[in-house]
């Protein structure tokens, strides 16, 4: 009975800890001491059926919390990014449309440019340049500049 509440306690903090440490290894070893827990229940005690209600039940109500309310707790709040926007740079390169400047690079059909004084990653329109060729910029998409030899 004692090896039975025993593995039934310890499977449930390897499946807290899993998450704090993501990555299995606790959460298979959780597994394995959970299933050892009812095991232990069948072979040492009648109440073998017990166990494995608890273990259920423990699990349901583990899963429930975690996804309920451990997302709002302050601990996550404190290892998570509450940034609402991803990958947001802030970087207007609009000033360089129709600009002139000079390839730093090959661009075979990337590399980098010299244009406003600025070097800025660039892409030509599938043409191969050579390094020092005069190219204006002709299309921003995003954080693409789009160049072409003049």
């Amino acid at each position: 009975m004692i090896a039975a509440v025993t593995l039934l306690v310890i499977g449930l903090i390897l499946l807290f800890c899993e998450v704090l440490l993501p990555g299995m290894i606790l959460g298979m070893l959780s597994l394995l001491c959970l299933g050892g827990s009812i095991a232990a229940g069948y072979m040492n005690t009648d109440h073998g059926h017990i166990f494995l209600c608890i273990n259920l039940a423990s699990i349901c109500a583990f899963t429930a919390w975690f996804v309920i309310f451990f997302p709002n707790t302050k601990f996550v709040k404190k290892i998570s990014s509450q940034s609402t926007t991803v990958g947001e740079l802030d970087i207007d390169h609009t000033a360089l449309l129709n600009q002139i400047g000079e390839a730093f690079t090959d661009l075979r059909p990337s590399g980098k440019a010299n244009i406003q004084e600025q070097r800025v990653d660039v892409v030509t329109e599938g043409v191969f340049l050579e390094k020092g060729d005069p190219v204006k910029v002709i299309k921003i998409q995003g954080q693409r500049i789009v160049v072409r030899k003049i």
